[in-house]
């Protein structure tokens, strides 16, 4: 039966896991300051508070000190989980929701998504401080095709605009994946990945190793995967399937739907002369995957969307003294559809080939000066200079056109340039920024900052931040007052993309710039032993922000005028027992006001589209008494959301989808011995454990299909030193 899974095949992980493990020996917990760093779910609960983070102040502080609402996720709990996608590690943290077409993760925050083919672009995505956005778009790849999470040291994510520190595309929150150091991985890992997506089989693996020689330091990882979700229909929610001659009425469910993402990451660091440190980062994402859910051609079995994105950073840093560190870079970026990009409409004499790509660098320079012992300056400035091809579609004939002579016009495989083929744009950036981190004896801490943007386009855009903390170093506490602000240019498709076909978005190169504030009060408390709490509410206001609407024939790239959201995150972990440790998460998010003065007369007003009102994680972690087995179980009850804006207009109606429960469970061998030398770690994971479907909002008339059931057995093998 479709959709079922093959208990034989998840049987078979699960035997071979216990099988494992079977008669192995705990090895003893090591000491608290031999902990290997990142190691973080080892620490007792009420040392939380003392994470150390970065991303806040772009200054190592402890977690309740950083004026920013701040979740830390570390590296030993990604791998504990078995996650292998960085979209799966963001979906515990509170005020994030992930809308999934099997393609890109569109990841809103705060009750507001991007809206159509946004892939998150309301957040700024970070590897070590430097983002790796597709410029094009300014859209994120949070899939397995980001970078292998085995040289993952821990992910911070900010909740609140963070411009005034990371720039222009801080728009929403900041999300910054830290990696190892050469000295924490101390050699190589071969990692292997097979499991199942209901019952097609699936796999890929990993290689990633480091090691730090003197003043010489390297880390350096590469994955793919193959993963099938064939075999999905549209969702009876749809608004396509009740226009009459909808053309997915005898397409089927989906097939060939293949995703194939690979990554590459590698930085290398080596000591110089004078106490300086030259440092270089490669990332590189290749999203390779079917599209069988489309809005622009839904169900068409011919679509794969293939998008090559590279990253490159040289670094100088120096520290002169004590008090005064210096940073120079220099950065490259590129960007573009690869060749075996395919957009099919269901038309049996052409597909679209996607004519776009950007080529860009940057340069930038800061530092930190210790002015007194109670105040911090950090200062910078920036300039970045992007090459935009500006994205419009050329057909390439997969039929002979032939004249009433029988003449051939044009044969298989011609290629017809699209309107505005060729067209380019400069985008340039230049910005500069201070900040002031006051300690105010051992309790109270200000930060203040601001910082200007100066766009070739959209001219001089302030942004700005102001925050008092109160965190007493003898007591479990911490309590925030925060302001933030931030500014975000249109990006290149927003203003200049051309329509594949009616009804699909538009380009509009008299769009606004985009501007956010917001006003948070949040509050940490240990419980004793137990565990710690925090809780933070937040009123976000944002003006100008742009989403594809319908516009007469397209959906076309207006400036949303202003809306409101107020809402609550609560996050929480408590240790009951020594072998059990609970998280318990949750956020609310309500749009309060939104005027969108460019919708239709009589549209349906949509609020909080594609976003759930309310959201809650938890997860149970215990520490079974042989071959320190941990067994993990995730329970997540996600609201109802709202459809989208064009879809509401197709069914003639607002209409929200159902709410679900989200089930996964993990069990994790952290380190067995089979060799004496070498080590292996198994994990299985297993998501939506009971295979219960649900839906999610979509666009061009379409909702989207969850993938159902999907086990995957991790196994990491230690090779030794590199």
């Amino acid at each position: 039966m479709r959709g079922q899974p093959r208990p034989s095949i998840i049987a078979a992980l699960l035997g071979s896991l216990l099988a494992t493990v079977a008669g192995a020996e705990e090895p003893p917990s090591p000491p608290l300051e031999e902990l290997p760093p990142g190691d973080i779910e080892r620490l007792d609960l009420e040392s939380l508070l003392e994470i150390p983070v970065v991303s806040p102040t772009k200054e190592e502080q402890r977690g309740a000190r950083t004026p920013a609402v701040v979740s830390v996720i570390s590296g030993e709990e990604i791998q504990a989980r078995g996650y292998t996608s960085l979209a799966e590690v963001l979906s515990s943290v509170p005020g994030l929701y992930d809308v999934y077409d099997l393609t890109t993760h569109n990841m809103g925050i705060r009750g507001i998504n991007g809206g159509a083919r946004a892939s998150g672009n309301v957040l700024k995505l970070m590897i070590d401080g430097h983002p790796v956005d597709y410029r094009p778009t300014t859209g994120n790849f949070f899939g397995e095709e980001l970078i292998p999470l085995q040289l993952v040291e821990r992910v911070e994510v900010i909740r609140g605009p963070a411009s005034a520190l990371y720039g222009a595309n801080a728009f929403l929150g900041v999300v910054n994946v830290i990696t190892k150091s050469g000295e924490a991985l101390n050699g190589a890992q071969l990692v292997g990945y097979g499991g199942t997506v209901r019952q097609h089989p699936g796999g890929g693996g990993a290689l990633v190793l480091g090691g730090a020689e003197g003043p010489v330091e390297l880390v350096a990882g590469l994955s793919a995967f193959y993963i099938d979700r064939s075999g999905l229909e549209l969702p009876a929610s749809s608004p396509l399937l009740e226009e009459p001659r909808n053309p997915v009425a005898t397409r089927g469910p989906s097939r060939d739907d293949i995703s194939r993402p690979r990554s590459v990451f590698a930085k290398g660091s080596v000591g110089l002369g004078g106490g300086g440190r030259l440092k270089l980062l490669a990332s590189i994402q290749n999203l390779d995957a079917g599209g069988e859910f489309q809005d622009f051609g839904p169900l068409s079995h011919g679509t794969r969307i293939a998008v090559l994105n590279q990253n490159y950073r040289l670094a100088y840093e120096v520290e002169p003294s004590e008090k005064l560190s210096l940073e120079l870079t220099g950065h490259y970026l590129h960007g573009a559809p690869s060749s075996v990009e395919r957009l099919d409409l269901g038309r049996p004499d052409f597909v679209l080939l996607s004519s776009s790509g950007v080529e860009g660098f940057g340069a930038s320079a800061g530092g930190r000066w210790e002015v007194h012992p109670i105040l911090i300056l950090t200062l910078g400035a920036d300039f970045v200079s992007e090459d935009h091809l500006l994205q419009t579609f050329d057909r390439l004939l997969t039929q002979d056109v032939i004249a009433p002579d029988g003449t051939v016009l044009r044969p298989v495989g011609t290629i017809i340039p699209g309107e505005a083929h060729g067209e380019r744009r400069v985008f340039r950036n230049a910005g500069a920024l201070v900040q002031a981190l006051l300690s105010l004896g051992e309790d109270w801490s200000v930060v203040a900052g601001g910082r200007l943007d100066l766009h070739n386009i959209y001219g001089a855009n302030p942004s700005g931040r102001v925050g008092v903390v109160y965190a007493p170093p003898e007591k479990a506490l911490s309590v925030k007052l925060l302001y933030g602000s931030s500014f975000k240019a249109p990006s290149a498709v927003q203003l200049y993309t051309q329509p594949m076909t009616i009804l699909d978005i538009q380009g509009n190169p008299n769009l606004e710039a985009q501007t956010a504030h917001t006003v948070e009060l949040a509050g940490t408390h240990g419980l004793a032993e137990l565990g710690e709490l925090s809780l933070n509410l937040f009123a976000l206001g944002v003006n100008g922000r742009v989403e594809f609407v319908q516009k007469g024939l397209y959906l076309q790239a207006q400036n949303i005028l202003q809306e409101w959201v107020v809402g609550g995150e609560l996050e929480s972990r408590f240790q009951p027992t020594p072998a059990l440790k609970l998280r318990l998460s949750g956020s609310v998010a309500r749009t309060v006001s939104r005027s969108a003065g460019v919708l239709l007369t009589g549209a349906p007003e949509i609020h909080n589209p594609l976003f759930p009102t309310y959201q809650v994680y938890l997860m149970g972690e215990y520490k079974l008494p042989w071959a320190g087995l941990l067994a993990s179980l995730e329970l997540s009850p996600i609201g109802p959301r709202g459809a989208s804006q064009s879809n509401a207009l197709r069914k003639g109606t607002d209409y929200q989808v159902p709410a679900y429960l989200y089930t996964a469970a993990a069990l994790s061998v952290p380190q067995l011995h089979p060799w004496e030398k070498y080590s292996t770690r198994l994990t299985l994971r297993v998501s939506n454990v009971f295979n219960r479907p649900w839906v999610e909002p979509g666009f061009g008339g379409i909702d989207y299909p969850h993938q159902g059931l999907t086990a995957f057995l991790t196994v990491v093998q230690s090779l030794g030193n590199p």
